[in-house]
C-alpha cells in the first residue's frame, strides 16, 4: 500500500498592499559642442530602444505658397543618401530590424526608430546621415508631393478628418499657420520640387535645431558612446530659426455645416482654443476632461450611448498646437438624431458648468492618469513619445519626474474649475459634418452663434 503524503498547513491569504505611486524614471539632458541636445531615459532590460529625432522646424517657417514641404522633407529621408540610395538605405535598415517613421508636426519634423540594442549605432548612423546630406531624388519628391496631395483630398472626404480641418480653420486666425492643415493642401504641395525641399532642409535642418530621444536599457548597450559617437562630428549652424510670433485667437463661438447629402451620420465636433500644457492649470485639466469624455464611463458616453444609444462613442479631449491645446468634444450620430445630441452635449456641459465633478469621478480619473501609468511606460516606445512630446511644445523632460504626484493631487474643486474654463457651454465652435438638408434648421434653433454652410 502506498504511504500518505503528509498533508502541509495551507499558506494564509496574501494581504493586498497599495502599490508605490508610479514616478516617471529620470530623464539626463546633455548639449554636444555642435547644439545637439540628448534626452536618454534608461529602461533596463529592454531589448529595443526607441529613438525620437526632433528637428526644431514650426510649420509657420514654412513659404505660405508651399505648405507642406517640411512633411515632405521628413518623409524624403528614407529616399536615403549619396552614398547609399533609396532601397540600400531601407535595406540596410531592415538588417537592423529597424523601423523607421517619419512626419511633421506644427512644432517641427519628428523621426521615430526602434531598433534592437546591438544594432543601434549602425542603425542611427544611417538616419544621422540621411539627417545631414538627405539625397533627396527628384522623381521620389514628386511622387511624395503627390501622396500628400491626395492624402489631403482623402481627409476633405473623410468626415472625422473633415471636421477638424473646419474646427482648426475656425478657431485661429487666417493669418495663423495653424489654422490650415500640417501637410499643406493639394494645391501648395503640388509645387514642391526636388530644389525647394533641398534648400527648406538646408536652411533648417542642423544640429542647433536638433535633439535626439533615446529610451531603452543605456547601460547594456552602451547608448551614450554610441551617441556621442554618431552625432559628435555633426557640422552645421548651432542656433535653430525662431518662428514668427502667432497672430491673436479669436474666441467666437461660430456653427459650420458641412454638406454630405445623404450621409447617414452626422460627425459633431465642440471646440475651443485654450492654454497649452505649460500652464499652471493643465494638471487640473486633465483631471477634468478624463471626468467629461476621457474615458468610456465620462459623462459624454454616459448620456450619449448607454442611455441614448445615439453613437458608437463619443469623448473629449486635448490636443496640443504649439503654444495652445484644443479642447475638443467629438463623436459621430445618426443623422435624425443630430438636433437631440446636440442638446444633450450642450446640457452635459452646462451641467460641468455648474456643479463640481463628483468623488466618484474624480477618484476614476486619478486612477486612470495615475494608477495605470505603470503599464503604460513599461513599453520603451512610450516613455520616448512622452518625452518628445514635451521638447516639441518647448517644455523642460525633467518636469516627468514630478508630474504623476501633480496629477495626483489635483482637487475635485480644482479639476471642476479647469473643466468650467475649458468647455464653456455657449462660447465653442461647432462644426457639423453630414446631411445638412436633415438637421440645418434643429442646429440653428439650439445653437444662436452665426451659421456658415460649406459643400462637402
Amino acid at each position: 500500500m502506498r504511504p500518505t503524503a503528509p498533508t502541509l498547513p495551507r499558506p494564509g491569504r496574501p494581504a493586498p498592499v497599495r502599490a508605490a505611486p508610479f514616478r516617471f524614471p529620470p530623464v539626463h539632458r546633455a548639449v554636444l559642442a555642435n547644439g545637439v541636445t540628448l534626452h536618454t531615459c534608461d529602461r533596463p532590460g529592454q531589448e529595443v530602444l526607441s529613438v525620437e529625432i526632433i528637428v526644431k522646424v514650426p510649420l509657420a517657417l514654412e513659404a505660405r505658397d508651399l505648405e507642406g514641404i517640411t512633411g515632405i522633407a521628413a518623409r524624403a529621408l528614407a529616399e536615403g543618401t549619396p552614398r547609399l540610395p533609396s532601397l540600400d538605405f531601407i535595406q540596410a535598415l531592415e538588417h537592423c530590424g529597424a523601423t523607421l517613421g517619419a512626419g511633421a508636426e506644427h512644432a517641427g519634423m519628428r523621426i521615430t526608430l526602434d531598433v534592437p540594442g546591438p544594432y543601434v549605432e549602425h542603425a542611427l548612423g544611417l538616419v544621422v546621415a540621411a539627417l545631414r546630406e538627405p539625397l533627396l531624388p527628384p522623381r521620389a519628391v514628386d511622387r511624395l508631393a503627390r501622396s500628400q496631395a491626395d492624402a489631403h483630398r482623402r481627409h476633405r472626404a473623410d468626415p472625422e478628418r473633415r471636421a477638424s480641418l473646419e474646427i482648426h480653420r475656425a478657431l485661429f486666425d487666417a493669418r495663423d499657420r495653424r489654422s490650415r492643415p500640417a501637410l499643406g493642401d493639394a494645391e501648395t504641395v503640388l509645387r514642391v520640387d526636388r530644389d525647394a525641399v533641398a534648400a527648406h532642409h538646408a536652411r533648417h535642418v542642423r544640429p542647433g535645431a536638433t535633439t535626439v530621444i533615446v529610451a531603452g536599457d543605456l547601460v547594456r548597450f552602451d547608448v551614450d558612446t554610441v551617441l556621442h559617437r554618431v552625432l559628435s562630428d555633426w557640422e552645421g549652424e548651432q542656433h535653430a530659426a525662431g518662428a514668427p510670433p502667432v497672430p491673436p485667437v479669436p474666441d467666437e463661438p461660430a456653427v459650420i455645416l458641412v454638406d454630405r447629402p445623404g450621409a447617414v451620420q452626422t460627425r459633431l465636433v465642440l471646440g475651443k482654443a485654450v492654454p497649452g500644457a505649460a500652464d499652471p492649470g493643465w494638471d487640473a485639466l486633465l483631471v477634468g476632461n478624463h471626468c467629461l469624455g476621457g474615458s468610456v464611463n465620462a459623462r459624454l458616453d454616459r448620456v450619449l450611448r448607454e442611455r441614448k444609444g445615439y453613437t458608437y462613442g463619443f469623448h473629449s479631449r486635448l490636443v496640443g498646437v504649439v503654444e495652445h491645446s484644443l479642447a475638443v468634444v467629438t463623436g459621430a450620430v445618426e443623422t435624425s438624431v443630430t438636433g437631440a445630441a446636440l442638446s444633450d452635449i450642450v446640457t452635459i456641459l452646462e451641467a460641468a458648468a455648474g456643479e463640481d465633478v463628483s468623488a466618484y469621478e474624480h477618484r476614476a480619473a486619478i486612477a486612470q492618469i495615475v494608477d495605470a501609468a505603470p503599464l503604460r511606460y513599461l513599453v520603451p516606445a512610450n516613455v520616448a513619445e512622452e518625452i518628445a512630446l514635451l521638447v516639441l511644445d518647448g517644455r523642460d523632460p525633467a518636469i516627468l519626474t514630478d508630474v504623476f504626484t501633480r496629477a495626483a493631487a489635483v482637487t475635485a474643486a480644482e479639476a471642476s474649475a479647469a473643466l468650467r474654463s475649458a468647455f464653456p457651454p455657449h462660447r465653442m465652435v461647432t462644426v457639423a459634418v453630414g446631411d445638412t438638408a436633415r438637421f440645418a434648421a434643429q442646429v440653428r434653433d439650439r445653437c444662436p452663434a452665426p451659421v456658415t454652410v460649406l459643400e462637402g
